[in-house]
């Protein structure tokens, strides 16, 4: 299974009901919407759009579904990812009849039909979902489950001339490990969490460990890499689980409404039962609570009149109460799939809402595989233990070396990977040397990274017009090598840098007055004289003036 990278500059689509336009897409959302339709009018008819919980991926598919036209298949596992895309589908496209087959409603011929999976396996309702020219698979990383695969196929999704069909979902890899490759041929678009977060789509994430006495590597990981959940839940009760998690939100979450994730039923009901006695209103949920109990008391959290609802694997999907703020992993685990579904429960905005704390219960283990928020990206948890993960990550970056800046953001460029020689003239200053097209510098001011490309008796080139992120302005500059084709002349290990320093590369030092190694060879003069020329343009490019 491939991955399509997009690289145009991101458009935000409108969608016209009624000859007025309803909504606005979301630039990503666009960019998604078209990588898929793109894939399609290039043979690829079954693909995924990869994007974090709370992005968007509802509205979406309807897009997508409304541009294809014709009638639509839309396949979930759950009662709430089968009711809730009906208000997406109203808004995209009213035009559109609906239906369901779910429990006690069959309607399988309206233009766009909610399937529940579980009813699907019926063969009286099956032999009646035909005719679909689109199909939907939500939460897709569960598709390669026999019961969806059967479907799929009846639908005609993996013959030449079947029905396209788009997967959703924030999590492509599934909890067991199994791939996705034998239903998708690719991933067509993916949306990053941290970037949803940092173009402010999504809340900030602000982590806090709870440590609990607990020996987690007594507990077996079965065979989905998790940990055996019976054991787990034996280990954390044993510990003291329950009354630890009331502690950690009694003392960080004041008064956020809180979604508790548990390894166990009775790990939930006793977590509600010690959160009560400590005068926080609080509910509990298991996959037995009745259908009207559970809506009850999601419907208190909503309201405020619960603060926190402990569950054990009940509102992972297809739950989206926004005013959650506060989610609580009192079930330690090492699958990133499961990990990205909880957190994800807090992480939609809501009207003064500003983050969404994450308290993570930890114990004692000799595995250094457990799931934490700043491990996700890259941060130790002691380095983002009770502050906005994005500032964290931003720290992380900062101080970074020049060399693993570059190298880490080098390895998005295969055809320049490792090989572009930058230099780390000074802080906030990268140079590279393009030989005769010049020497393009990277230069950090108060707003942002600036791209200029020097060049001897000419002008020099304005790459950035204003303050870009360093991935971005080093991309722009390596997009230059490249057209100057010049990759041969730049790369590290080219064979002219062992040769002896010429007499006019010894002549440039004298003049900079830079000091002359002994046996200086022609690849550490180029090195100086590179580094030299860069903090003369960059100091004067800081003051103000173009270099």
């Amino acid at each position: 299974m491939t991955t399509a990278t997009r690289n145009r500059p991101a458009q935000s689509g409108g969608l016209r009901t009624n000859d007025k336009v309803s909504i606005a897409l979301r630039p990503y959302q666009s960019e998604a919407a078209d990588a898929f339709l793109s894939g399609i009018s290039h043979g690829v008819k079954r693909s995924i759009i990869n994007l974090p919980t709370g992005a968007g991926k509802t509205i979406t598919g309807s897009y997508v579904a409304r541009e294809i036209g014709g009638r639509c298949c839309w396949i979930a596992h759950r009662q709430e990812l089968i009711t809730q895309p009906a208000e997406a589908f109203s808004t995209v496209w009213p035009e559109a009849t609906q239906g369901v087959v779910m429990a006690d409603r069959h309607e399988p011929n309206a233009d766009v039909v909610f399937v529940s999976v579980q009813s699907a396996i019926h063969e009286k309702r099956r032999r009646d979902l035909q005719g679909f020219d689109f199909v939907v698979v939500d939460e897709s990383h569960h598709a390669s489950a026999p019961s969806y695969r059967s479907l799929l196929e009846h639908l005609g999704c993996f013959r030449p001339d079947g029905p396209p069909l788009l997967g959703l979902t924030a999590t492509v890899e599934r909890a067991d490990g199994i791939g996705l490759d034998n239903v998708f041929q690719s991933i067509a678009y993916q949306l990053p969490l941290l970037q949803a977060i940092q173009d402010a789509y999504l809340v900030d994430i602000v982590p806090r460990a709870v440590p609990l006495h607990v020996d987690l590597s007594n507990v077996h990981v079965g065979r989905g890499g998790d940990y055996n959940e019976d054991e787990l839940a034996d280990a954390l009760l044993e510990a003291g689980v329950a009354e630890a998690v009331v502690d950690a939100i009694l003392t960080h979450a004041g008064d956020r409404k809180s979604i508790v994730f548990t390894a166990s039923v009775e790990q939930a009901r006793l977590t509600s039962e010690a959160l009560q006695k400590r005068d926080v209103a609080a509910a509990w949920l298991s996959g037995d609570t009745p259908p009207d109990e559970r809506a009850d008391i999601l419907r208190r959290l909503k309201t405020g009149d619960l603060q926190a609802v402990a569950n054990c694997s009940v509102l992972t999907e297809g739950f989206d109460e926004t005013s959650v703020d506060c989610i609580v992993m009192a079930r330690p685990t090492r699958s990133k799939t499961l990990y990205l579904q909880c957190i994800g429960r807090g992480l939609r905005r809501h009207p003064g809402k500003t983050d969404c704390l994450v308290l993570d219960v930890v114990g004692a283990t000799r595995a250094h595989s457990l799931i934490q928020a700043p491990l996700l990206f890259g941060v130790e948890p002691k380095e983002a233990e009770g502050r906005p993960l994005t500032e964290a990550v931003a720290e992380a970056v900062n101080r970074r070396s020049v060399a693993e800046r570059i190298l880490e953001a080098a390895e998005r460029v295969p055809d320049l990977k490792i090989a572009l020689r930058w230099l780390e003239a000074d802080a906030g200053l990268y140079a590279l040397s393009a030989g005769p097209a010049g020497t393009v510098l990277l230069i950090e001011r108060a707003d942002g990274w600036h791209v200029r490309v020097t060049r001897q008796n000419e002008a020099s080139l304005k790459l950035t017009g204003k303050g870009a992120s360093l991935e971005l302005a080093q991309g722009l500059a390596e997009d230059y090598a490249r057209r100057a084709d010049v990759t041969g002349i730049v790369k590290a290990d080219a064979f002219w840098r062992n040769r002896p320093a010429t007499e006019k590369q010894l002549r440039a030092l004298e003049q900079w007055h830079v000091d002359i190694p002994e046996h200086v060879t022609a690849g550490q003069a180029a090195d100086l004289l590179t580094i030299t020329v860069a903090r003369a343009k960059a100091s004067k490019f800081r003051r103000g003036k173009e270099v």
